[in-house]
């Protein structure tokens, strides 16, 4: 495991910190039971309204989090074992609702449309992503079971969903109950991760805390991951998000397991900064990518997996400030070992897919796992034996080229970079037109393995009936 960038010191630190916000400032609860939960369990209430959790609450919720959710188990829509998570273990996809697609035909911006799902998809599952989430938000009725549909249709990877309202999340369920063969298939082989928020700061409303106690009830993994933004919906400092957002995920992972110790909830939070010239949320700033790195530091000292953010940007092209921006947080989200890290290949601040960035930023990861694989100390990878040939039967160390240790081991060895990737040969073409000359050949020739008929038709009938 990569030591984390908040070592334990620090996060214990950051834990008191954000247990002095639950216990002097609370939360804002708007939901009946969720209140009721708090209240019966020993926290109170001030003269605002405002619920107060003292921090022996925290503790114990901590202490159910662990056993339910120190490794969450996902699962392929086949019911095959597909990523593990937990502190330590990095697993990378794209991310969720965006509202403009580079159309890869034409190459202009135009609104997302539901074609755009399955396009996305399709690129995502052949570069090989861990997980999915859509990429776009068509404006369609009952979007994200749609959504979520196409999803299922075009990739057997786990996902990660979001829903705007719990009656959106309620159908999306539904249509992941159908793939799974049932409910308690579903439960016993979950095959997505819901994305649930509260608003920050530290307001959990009707809606939000509807989709938590349905989670938790369930005993569906869920993210209850704040947009603690720095400046905007949090303090300004990398410092004072962080804490807020803890806080927030702390009172979030209380209720859950007051609802049911079984609950899953992957930590962690989203907290980029607020642009200070234009009031956009940045996506490619290095205090995002900061931000990850201690949320995966929180999630190490809870003994719990954590969301994170890597690989996207500002830009509005796979150009050099969207690839610097991109390997900037995949290197950092590695180095931290965060969990399961979203947004890859997001640009324009969260506004646009482009396929090809799918391409260019799954790349990056590999490249970027070159640089953290574990030192190989075999007598094979140390090549004495390579070395004493050479030096012996050539006359000097110049010869490796035609030995066969380099022959057996260069394809595992080096990293080997594709073939637009420019290692001093000249390309006639742009690296954005070569990327897109991959996308449209993963198009035309991947074909990942469809649901079962009787499947697809159940689906459908749900779609229709809403």
């Amino acid at each position: 495991m990569l030591t984390p960038i908040l070592s334990p010191k620090e996060a214990a630190k950051f834990h008191s910190a954000s247990l002095a916000v639950l216990e002097k400032t609370g939360v804002k609860v708007e939901h009946d039971e969720a209140a009721a939960l708090l209240l019966d369990a020993g926290a109170g209430r001030d003269n605002e309204g405002r619920i107060l959790l003292p921090g022996r609450m925290i503790d114990e919720a901590l202490e159910k989090a662990r056993a339910s959710s120190g490794q969450i188990q996902l699962f392929t829509r086949e019911g095959e074992p597909a990523i593990l998570l937990e502190a330590g273990q990095t697993f990378f996809g794209p991310g969720s609702d965006a509202l403009e697609i580079r159309d890869i035909e034409t190459g202009a911006l135009r609104p997302a449309i539901l074609e755009d799902v399955a396009t996305n998809i399709t690129v995502a599952d052949a570069v090989g992503f861990d997980f999915v989430m859509t990429m776009a938000l068509p404006q369609i009725d009952h979007v994200y079971a749609n959504v979520y549909a196409e999803m299922v249709r075009h990739t057997s990877r786990p996902a990660v969903v979001t829903a705007a309202s719990f009656e959106d999340m309620v159908q999306t369920y539904r249509v992941a109950e159908i793939v799974a063969g049932g409910k308690e298939e579903l439960r016993a082989k979950p095959t997505l991760v819901a994305y649930v928020e509260p608003i920050s700061p530290l307001h959990l409303d009707e809606d939000g805390m509807s989709k938590l106690l349905f989670m938790a009830e369930n005993e569906y993994p869920a993210l209850f991951a704040a947009g603690a933004n720095c400046g905007a919906t949090a303090p300004v400092t990398i410092e004072g998000a962080v804490n807020q957002a803890n806080a927030e995920f702390l009172a979030g992972l209380t209720i859950a397991t007051l609802k049911n110790e079984r609950a899953r909830l992957v930590s962690g939070a989203n907290s980029s900064s607020m642009d200070m010239l234009t009031s956009g949320v940045c996506y490619g700033s290095p205090e995002w990518a900061r931000t990850v790195a201690m949320y995966a530091g929180l999630g190490a000292y809870y003994g719990l997996p954590s969301w994170g953010t890597a690989g996207a940007s500002d830009a509005e092209e796979p150009n050099f400030q969207a690839g610097a921006e991109a390997y900037e947080s995949i290197l950092l989200a590695l180095q931290s070992g965060s969990t399961l890290v979203h947004d890859m290949a997001y640009l324009k601040r969260g506004y646009l897919y482009d396929p090809r960035m799918l391409v260019l930023t799954q790349m990056l990861v590999g490249r970027a796992r070159m640089l953290f694989r574990p030192l190989d100390l075999s007598s094979d990878a140390l090549a004495g034996s390579a070395i004493d040939d050479v030096s012996r039967e050539r006359g000097g160390l110049d010869n490796f080229p035609s030995h066969d240790h380099t022959f057996e081991r260069f394809r595992t060895a080096l990293w080997m970079p594709p073939s637009y990737w420019e290692r001093g040969q000249e390309h006639a073409r742009s690296l954005p037109d070569m990327l897109t000359d991959v996308v449209k050949d993963i198009l035309a020739t991947h074909n990942p393995a469809p649901l079962p008929a009787a499947k697809l038709a159940e689906i459908d009938q749900f779609l229709n009936s809403l």
